[in-house]
């Protein structure tokens, strides 16, 4: 009785020692090769796909869109918001915008509100890989010029 005790004992602990390695594994794997078949069975977001995530509509869409969402506030902006903010976010398989964030001009208005444009505009198209649906990262550049 004991010893068999003792041999579900050691066999639990192996197979507690096989899950954690292929759990491991399985972790390093998404690290190294993100586009991968690791990545994708997580639904984490890619960098490269063969066709990116774009607004509905196409880039005009996009410029008529985001000037309206500017022009809405432009009475707000300073000279330190002059120039192009690059925002980045994620566009999941269902087209849902999703970990918006400033990569620069962190702290200007035109920042925010180019964020808070993208997290309450439409669905995106999503991006594609091998004809199937994918989470991927998006960077989209937004510029406040001053006018002359």
């Amino acid at each position: 009785m004991l010893r068999k005790a003792l041999n579900e004992k050691i066999e639990n602990e192996q197979i507690m020692k096989y899950k954690l390695t292929l759990t491991l594994i399985f972790l390093f794997a998404s690290v190294l090769f993100p586009n991968s078949a690791f990545a994708q069975e997580e639904n984490l977001p890619v960098q490269k796909v063969e066709i990116e995530a774009s607004f509905p509509g196409g880039q005009q869409a996009w410029n008529k869109y985001i000037f309206q969402q500017i022009n809405l506030h432009i009475n707000e902006f300073t000279k330190k918001d002059i120039g192009t903010c690059i925002i980045r976010f994620i566009v999941d398989k269902n087209g849902h915008v999703q970990d918006v964030e400033a990569t620069n001009m962190k702290k200007s208005r035109l920042a925010k509100v180019a964020i808070e444009a993208i997290e309450n505009g439409p669905k995106w198209i999503p991006a594609q890989q091998n004809g199937k649906y994918l989470n991927a990262y998006r960077l989209q550049p937004v510029t406040l010029s001053a006018s002359k």
